[in-house]
């Protein structure tokens, strides 16, 4: 599935400036390679992800499978919510959606389950195809199961740093047959191989649970980080690659493709040499005991962190529930 938080953006937004046209040769490439799938949301950019996205499927767009996420924060939003999806179609250019998520689940049941009803609604007027959800855990799903709706993914952050789907959710869909979409493979690019120690990795790649808190105003957690057991997993996978000749990126990605319950891996791309990379990452075969090496590599990041499920957030205040 090819990512698109950085489509649409502008000089000085998270990912940089991304040019139409560069957007518009990788999706054209995408789709005739066989890769369909494309993952935007309504944050992204500010709508502009959703845009740039519409006009790269211009002439295009049954070829593609469309998965949209959105944010559902008060009640307020919901009389509106037929006219907010119809605002996404529009940034699209299309009557359809094919997959709509809600990004993040709301901290209040209530309006959890009144925007779960919400898009039922407008799957049976033919907005949207199917349903999926973005950062639930074990709770919000349960309340998806019992307002009767028929979830089909959960898109979540999973690899080889971040784990913490491991102990409850991933089985918990693996059993229910909801697909488990994992995104951040690479870890927002520190599992490519580039970097060797954590002051290298730029203040914002390292914001989130996995890393001490001191010394980045860029840190909403308060946690103590994994950095010592990061860089030895850093430098094992430098060493693997090494010896495998396949490359640290191509490693990350190729190990989600053998965590049985993930059924797509979401990998951010701005050009076409990075979606062919990205590409053959998916298609690479890992012999088992690259497989298990890797993850005995992360093992002892994912003893230090735990299962954290919020990426960004410790689990005091995480959004994950």
């Amino acid at each position: 599935m090819v990512g698109c938080w950085s489509f649409g953006g502008e000089e000085g937004s998270y990912w940089g400036e991304q040019k139409q046209t560069d957007v518009n040769e990788l999706t054209a490439e995408a789709l005739d390679r066989g890769v369909n799938f494309f993952d935007t949301a309504a944050a992204y950019n500010d709508g502009k992800s959703e845009l740039s996205l519409g006009r790269a499927l211009k002439g295009r767009r049954k070829d593609a499978v469309v998965c949209d996420k959105i944010l559902i924060k008060e009640k307020e939003q919901l009389k509106n919510f037929e006219n907010i999806l119809r605002e996404c179609l529009s940034r699209l250019d299309s009557d359809y959606i094919d997959l709509m998520m809600i990004h993040w689940p709301p901290d209040d049941k209530e309006l959890l389950r009144e925007g779960l009803a919400a898009l039922l609604k407008a799957q049976q007027q033919g907005i949207i195809r199917e349903i999926g959800v973005s950062n639930f855990g074990i709770g919000t799903l349960e309340i998806a199961r019992e307002c009767g709706v028929n979830i089909v993914a959960n898109e979540f952050g999973y690899n080889l740093i971040s784990r913490g789907m491991e102990k409850e959710i991933l089985p918990y869909c693996r059993e229910r047959s909801i697909g488990v979409f994992a995104y951040s493979p690479l870890m927002q690019g520190v599992l490519t191989g580039k970097y060797r120690t954590i002051t290298d990795i730029p203040p914002s790649r390292r914001r989130t649970v996995h890393y001490s808190k001191m010394g980045n105003p860029d840190s909403n957690h308060g946690g103590e980080g994994a950095d010592a057991e990061i860089e030895a997993l850093l430098a094992g996978m430098k060493s693997l690659s090494e010896k495998t000749g396949i490359s640290c990126g191509t490693l990350a990605i190729s190990w989600l493709c053998y965590q049985e319950g993930v059924s797509c891996v979401i990998a951010g791309c701005r050009s076409v040499q990075q979606l062919l990379e990205n590409m053959a990452s998916i298609e690479t075969e890992l012999p088992a005991e690259t497989v298990n090496e890797l993850t005995s590599l992360s093992q002892p990041v994912f003893d230090k962190i735990g299962h954290y499920l919020d990426l960004y957030r410790g689990s005091i205040n995480s959004r994950i529930w």
